[in-house]
């Protein structure tokens, strides 16, 4: 059996798949490569509101992705999702 757990969703949602094949388990991850931020968000995240010289750096950045097509028409930034292993426990 296996838990398939969807991150695209909000909030994330988790499905038992299989549950008849107790020979193995594992939890199935299933995400997009790219998500959309809202720069706002980096800002607050960053607690730089205050500080211009970020902020103008910030600013470079979104001109950067927006001359790529790297934005949205909400404004958002568009990100690569990566991945990493690590131990949990769930």
């Amino acid at each position: 059996m296996y838990l398939r757990v969807d991150t695209r969703r909000v909030p994330p949602t988790v499905e038992m798949c299989e549950q008849e094949d107790l020979t193995a388990f594992k939890v199935v991850l299933v995400t997009s490569t790219h998500t959309w931020v809202k720069p706002d968000t980096l800002t607050n995240l960053a607690g730089r509101a205050e500080d211009d010289a970020w902020q103008d750096k910030l600013a470079e950045m979104i001109a950067y992705a927006e001359r790529k097509g790297w934005t949205d028409e909400q404004g958002r930034v568009r990100a690569h999702v990566e991945t990493t292993a690590g131990d949990g426990v769930a």
